[in-house]
Protein backbone atom coordinates (compact mmCIF):
# COMPACT_ATOMS: atom_id res chain seq x y z
CA UNK A 1 0.00 0.00 0.00
CA UNK A 2 3.00 2.35 0.60
CA UNK A 3 4.13 1.78 -2.47
CA UNK A 4 3.87 5.37 -5.10
CA UNK A 5 1.93 5.46 -7.91
CA UNK A 6 3.07 6.68 -11.34
CA UNK A 7 2.35 9.83 -13.41
CA UNK A 8 3.73 10.12 -16.73
CA UNK A 9 3.28 12.87 -19.84
CA UNK A 10 5.13 14.30 -22.48
CA UNK A 11 5.57 17.70 -20.28
CA UNK A 12 3.92 19.49 -17.63
CA UNK A 13 0.49 18.67 -19.13
CA UNK A 14 -0.44 15.68 -16.86
CA UNK A 15 0.00 18.01 -13.82
CA UNK A 16 -3.59 18.44 -14.50
CA UNK A 17 -4.52 14.72 -14.37
CA UNK A 18 -2.02 14.61 -11.15
CA UNK A 19 -3.99 17.27 -9.35
CA UNK A 20 -6.88 15.70 -9.77
CA UNK A 21 -5.28 12.34 -8.74
CA UNK A 22 -3.94 13.69 -5.78
CA UNK A 23 -7.27 15.65 -4.65
CA UNK A 24 -9.15 12.15 -4.92
CA UNK A 25 -6.25 10.02 -3.21
CA UNK A 26 -4.54 12.05 -0.42
CA UNK A 27 -3.10 9.40 1.33
CA UNK A 28 -1.25 8.26 -1.85
CA UNK A 29 2.53 9.11 -2.84
CA UNK A 30 2.66 9.59 -6.19
CA UNK A 31 5.88 9.88 -8.60
CA UNK A 32 5.45 11.99 -12.05
CA UNK A 33 7.62 11.23 -15.13
CA UNK A 34 7.74 14.61 -17.46
CA UNK A 35 9.37 13.07 -20.58
CA UNK A 36 10.68 16.26 -21.45
CA UNK A 37 13.34 15.20 -23.78
CA UNK A 38 10.83 13.79 -26.45
CA UNK A 39 7.85 16.55 -26.11
CA UNK A 40 5.82 16.93 -27.76
CA UNK A 41 4.85 13.54 -28.57
CA UNK A 42 1.19 14.35 -30.93
CA UNK A 43 3.77 15.28 -34.60
CA UNK A 44 6.07 11.27 -33.87
CA UNK A 45 5.23 8.23 -35.47
CA UNK A 46 3.12 5.64 -33.37
CA UNK A 47 6.16 3.54 -32.97
CA UNK A 48 8.10 6.60 -31.67
CA UNK A 49 4.99 7.21 -29.41
CA UNK A 50 5.21 3.74 -28.26
CA UNK A 51 8.79 3.47 -27.40
CA UNK A 52 8.71 6.93 -25.72
CA UNK A 53 5.74 5.62 -23.80
CA UNK A 54 6.52 2.24 -22.79
CA UNK A 55 10.49 3.75 -21.50
CA UNK A 56 8.35 5.99 -19.34
CA UNK A 57 6.00 2.95 -17.88
CA UNK A 58 9.67 0.47 -17.62
CA UNK A 59 10.98 3.45 -15.46
CA UNK A 60 8.02 3.79 -13.43
CA UNK A 61 7.39 0.44 -12.25
CA UNK A 62 11.21 0.23 -12.15
CA UNK A 63 10.99 2.70 -9.34
CA UNK A 64 8.69 -0.06 -7.02
CA UNK A 65 5.20 1.89 -8.67
CA UNK A 66 1.87 0.11 -7.54
CA UNK A 67 -0.29 1.31 -10.67
CA UNK A 68 0.48 3.80 -13.69
CA UNK A 69 -1.16 6.48 -15.00
CA UNK A 70 -0.81 7.62 -18.75
CA UNK A 71 -1.67 11.64 -18.37
CA UNK A 72 -1.53 12.01 -22.02
CA UNK A 73 -4.45 11.59 -24.60
CA UNK A 74 -1.69 10.79 -27.33
CA UNK A 75 -0.07 7.82 -25.22
CA UNK A 76 -2.72 6.53 -24.31
CA UNK A 77 -4.27 6.12 -28.09
CA UNK A 78 -1.48 4.78 -29.26
CA UNK A 79 0.54 3.14 -26.37
CA UNK A 80 -1.74 1.83 -23.66
CA UNK A 81 -3.02 -1.38 -24.83
CA UNK A 82 0.71 -2.17 -25.55
CA UNK A 83 1.74 -1.25 -22.30
CA UNK A 84 -0.79 -3.44 -20.38
CA UNK A 85 -0.22 -6.18 -22.60
CA UNK A 86 3.76 -6.02 -21.37
CA UNK A 87 2.15 -5.76 -17.44
CA UNK A 88 -0.98 -8.18 -17.55
CA UNK A 89 -0.62 -8.15 -13.64
CA UNK A 90 -0.53 -4.36 -13.26
CA UNK A 91 -2.52 -1.45 -12.57
CA UNK A 92 -2.28 0.80 -16.07
CA UNK A 93 -4.92 3.93 -16.40
CA UNK A 94 -5.19 5.77 -19.65
CA UNK A 95 -6.69 8.97 -20.23
CA UNK A 96 -9.38 9.23 -22.94
CA UNK A 97 -10.68 12.54 -24.80
CA UNK A 98 -14.13 13.16 -22.76
CA UNK A 99 -15.65 12.61 -25.76
CA UNK A 100 -18.91 10.27 -24.56
CA UNK A 101 -19.75 12.79 -22.00
CA UNK A 102 -19.89 15.62 -23.94
CA UNK A 103 -21.46 14.06 -26.91
CA UNK A 104 -24.28 12.91 -24.02
CA UNK A 105 -24.85 16.04 -22.49
CA UNK A 106 -25.71 18.25 -26.14
CA UNK A 107 -29.01 19.23 -26.27
CA UNK A 108 -30.52 19.13 -29.52
CA UNK A 109 -29.27 21.17 -32.26
CA UNK A 110 -26.32 21.38 -30.46
CA UNK A 111 -22.40 20.86 -31.15
CA UNK A 112 -19.47 19.94 -29.66
CA UNK A 113 -15.52 20.60 -30.77
CA UNK A 114 -12.69 18.35 -29.95
CA UNK A 115 -9.40 19.91 -29.75
CA UNK A 116 -6.60 17.21 -29.90
CA UNK A 117 -3.19 16.71 -31.29
CA UNK A 118 -2.70 15.28 -34.69
CA UNK A 119 -1.40 11.89 -33.91
CA UNK A 120 -4.85 11.43 -31.34
CA UNK A 121 -6.87 12.60 -34.49
CA UNK A 122 -5.44 9.87 -36.77
CA UNK A 123 -5.50 6.96 -34.08
CA UNK A 124 -8.13 4.27 -34.35
CA UNK A 125 -9.29 4.37 -31.15
CA UNK A 126 -9.99 8.16 -31.24
CA UNK A 127 -11.82 7.86 -34.57
CA UNK A 128 -14.23 5.13 -32.87
CA UNK A 129 -15.27 7.27 -30.16
CA UNK A 130 -15.84 10.11 -32.64
CA UNK A 131 -17.65 7.75 -34.96
CA UNK A 132 -20.44 7.32 -32.42
CA UNK A 133 -21.20 11.12 -31.88
CA UNK A 134 -23.99 11.39 -35.05
CA UNK A 135 -21.45 13.95 -36.58
CA UNK A 136 -22.05 16.59 -33.58
CA UNK A 137 -18.66 16.11 -32.51
CA UNK A 138 -16.22 18.29 -35.32
CA UNK A 139 -12.44 16.93 -34.45
CA UNK A 140 -10.12 20.26 -34.57
CA UNK A 141 -6.40 18.50 -34.44
CA UNK A 142 -3.85 21.39 -33.33
CA UNK A 143 -0.76 20.91 -34.20
CA UNK A 144 1.38 23.54 -32.21
CA UNK A 145 -0.62 24.12 -29.18
CA UNK A 146 1.05 21.65 -27.21
CA UNK A 147 4.20 23.09 -27.78
CA UNK A 148 3.57 26.79 -26.83
CA UNK A 149 1.76 25.52 -23.97
CA UNK A 150 4.70 23.34 -22.68
CA UNK A 151 7.46 26.57 -23.98
CA UNK A 152 5.13 28.70 -21.46
CA UNK A 153 3.88 31.07 -24.29
CA UNK A 154 3.00 34.39 -23.00
CA UNK A 155 -0.96 35.40 -22.39
CA UNK A 156 -0.97 37.24 -24.80
CA UNK A 157 0.14 34.79 -27.41
CA UNK A 158 -1.86 31.89 -26.01
CA UNK A 159 -5.37 34.29 -25.69
CA UNK A 160 -4.55 35.20 -29.67
CA UNK A 161 -3.65 31.32 -30.71
CA UNK A 162 -7.00 30.16 -28.74
CA UNK A 163 -9.29 32.92 -30.54
CA UNK A 164 -7.85 32.06 -33.99
CA UNK A 165 -8.67 28.13 -33.28
CA UNK A 166 -12.14 28.70 -31.88
CA UNK A 167 -13.55 31.18 -34.34
CA UNK A 168 -14.94 28.72 -37.29
CA UNK A 169 -16.47 26.66 -33.96
CA UNK A 170 -18.03 29.99 -32.35
CA UNK A 171 -21.31 28.63 -31.88
CA UNK A 172 -20.36 25.59 -30.32
CA UNK A 173 -22.39 24.66 -26.97
CA UNK A 174 -19.45 22.08 -25.50
CA UNK A 175 -15.52 22.02 -26.02
CA UNK A 176 -13.70 18.53 -25.55
CA UNK A 177 -9.71 19.73 -24.87
CA UNK A 178 -8.57 16.17 -26.22
CA UNK A 179 -4.97 16.44 -24.66
CA UNK A 180 -3.65 16.46 -21.28
CA UNK A 181 -1.91 20.15 -22.50
CA UNK A 182 -5.21 21.96 -23.14
CA UNK A 183 -6.57 21.54 -19.77
CA UNK A 184 -4.09 24.63 -18.81
CA UNK A 185 -6.17 26.91 -21.37
CA UNK A 186 -9.53 25.73 -20.36
CA UNK A 187 -9.63 29.48 -18.95
CA UNK A 188 -9.50 31.10 -22.15
CA UNK A 189 -11.47 28.97 -23.95
CA UNK A 190 -14.12 30.10 -21.49
CA UNK A 191 -13.12 33.58 -21.91
CA UNK A 192 -13.82 33.24 -25.52
CA UNK A 193 -17.15 32.03 -25.32
CA UNK A 194 -18.25 34.08 -22.38
CA UNK A 195 -18.37 31.81 -20.19
CA UNK A 196 -21.38 29.89 -21.68
CA UNK A 197 -19.71 27.03 -23.24
CA UNK A 198 -19.39 23.35 -21.34
CA UNK A 199 -15.92 21.72 -21.25
CA UNK A 200 -14.76 18.44 -20.71
CA UNK A 201 -11.62 16.78 -20.37
CA UNK A 202 -10.70 13.48 -19.14
CA UNK A 203 -8.66 13.96 -15.67
CA UNK A 204 -11.60 13.55 -13.46
CA UNK A 205 -12.53 9.96 -15.44
CA UNK A 206 -8.86 9.09 -14.88
CA UNK A 207 -8.77 9.93 -11.71
CA UNK A 208 -12.16 7.94 -10.54
CA UNK A 209 -11.11 4.95 -12.34
CA UNK A 210 -7.39 4.94 -10.71
CA UNK A 211 -9.06 4.80 -7.20
CA UNK A 212 -11.65 2.27 -8.19
CA UNK A 213 -8.83 0.19 -9.45
CA UNK A 214 -6.52 0.42 -6.28
CA UNK A 215 -9.71 -0.48 -3.79
CA UNK A 216 -10.52 -3.17 -5.69
CA UNK A 217 -6.80 -4.81 -5.62
CA UNK A 218 -6.40 -3.91 -1.89
CA UNK A 219 -3.68 -1.29 -2.84
CA UNK A 220 -5.36 1.76 -1.93
CA UNK A 221 -3.74 3.65 0.69
CA UNK A 222 -6.49 4.23 3.40
CA UNK A 223 -3.98 6.85 5.78
CA UNK A 224 -0.94 9.01 6.30
CA UNK A 225 0.00 11.95 4.51
CA UNK A 226 0.77 11.45 0.93
CA UNK A 227 3.51 13.56 -1.45
CA UNK A 228 4.85 13.86 -4.74
CA UNK A 229 8.14 13.53 -6.22
CA UNK A 230 8.73 15.00 -9.97
CA UNK A 231 11.52 13.63 -12.31
CA UNK A 232 12.36 14.67 -16.35
CA UNK A 233 14.12 13.05 -19.14
CA UNK A 234 16.82 15.19 -20.37
CA UNK A 235 18.74 13.73 -23.28
CA UNK A 236 17.11 12.49 -26.55
CA UNK A 237 17.22 9.07 -27.29
CA UNK A 238 16.03 7.14 -30.54
CA UNK A 239 13.31 6.28 -30.75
Amino acid sequence: MNRPIGVFDSGIGGLSVLKECVSRLPHEDFVYLADKANMPYGGKSCEQIKSAALYCADTLFGMNCKAIVIACNTATETAVEYIRELYKREIVIGLEPAVKPCFRELCSGEYGVALVTEATAKSRKFRALVDGCENRIIVSPQPELAELIERGADLGTLRAYVGRMLLPYRDAAAVALGCSHYSHIAPLVSEFYGGKVRIYDGALGAAARLETLLKESGEAASDGKGGVRFFSTEKKRTL
